[in-house]
């Protein structure tokens, strides 16, 4: 008979590989890889960390795939990725601070914020980028280039003590700046949410705060998971991903709202 921890590390890694696929496709791959870390038995704090270093390495090769994208912004990507690493990294150490029985309060409320978030992505993306072309633009306004920092700055501090869903924020931020461009936005994004991801995950890892013996495997199987998705995604879109997300979003919101309220 399998011990139970070979079969937590066999349904962390199913869960890590489902989670891959689905950020790769659509997003949201959170919302099942860290309530199954909860699920075996990890610890709030712990199983925030682990998941958030499990799933940094798609978002590297994701980053890649925009330099083209970047170039326009060369001028601004210093104090943007200044602003993102300071978020995620102050973000992380807000993480170590809280108690573990205070963030598992806290849990139900961000799995809603962030199911939510995932939800209404379509409809407010569409209403955000209303009127957004990709042709070549002048440029972001002054004010705008002195704000923007600060307001990546703020989801950056949500990027590392959680992060599920602040995609979509980032987004509204850079549109709501008056950048132009579907592709350029994705592109900044990306790169943000990567570098606020990689300062909290090396932050995790310092102090001691991920569970090698789940985290290493996990990273594995939602890197496999993501390239597998992706190469598969580009020959048949897949249809109806978001709305399991959502759906699973809602169950997992559900229930630990019911088990701790």
């Amino acid at each position: 008979m399998l011990s139970s921890s070979i079969l937590h590390l066999a349904w962390l890694s199913i869960a890590a590989f489902l989670a891959g696929g689905m950020n790769a496709i659509a997003g949201g791959g959170s919302l099942l890889s860290f309530p199954a870390l909860l699920q075996v038995g990890v610890l709030p704090v712990q199983a925030n960390a682990t998941n958030t270093v499990a799933l940094l390495p798609g978002q590297f090769t994701s980053a890649a795939a925009y330099r083209q994208e970047l170039r326009r912004y060369r001028s601004m990507l210093p104090a943007l990725l200044t602003a993102a690493f300071a978020g995620g990294l102050i973000g992380a150490r807000l993480l170590l601070a809280t108690r573990q029985q205070t963030f598992l309060r806290m849990v139900p409320w961000l799995l809603l914020t962030a199911t939510l978030l995932f939800a209404l992505g379509p409809p407010l993306q569409q209403r955000l980028f209303q009127g957004v072309h990709h042709a070549h633009a002048t440029g972001l306004r002054p004010l705008a280039r002195i704000l923007l920092p600060f307001g990546i700055f703020t989801i950056s501090l949500y990027v590392g003590f959680f992060g599920a869903g602040a995609g979509l924020l980032i987004m509204g931020v850079l549109s709501f700046a008056g950048i132009d461009s579907v592709h350029e936005i994705n592109a900044l994004k990306t790169i943000i949410t990567s570098t606020s991801n990689t300062i909290a995950a090396a932050t995790f890892i310092f102090y001691g705060a991920v569970l090698w013996r789940y985290g290493a495997a996990m990273m594995i199987a939602a890197s496999l998971g993501g390239y597998l998705s992706a190469r598969a995604a580009r020959k048949h879109k897949p249809r109806g991903i978001r709305a399991v997300v959502v759906i699973m979003g809602c169950i997992v919101t559900i229930y630990f709202f019911y088990k701790l309220y």
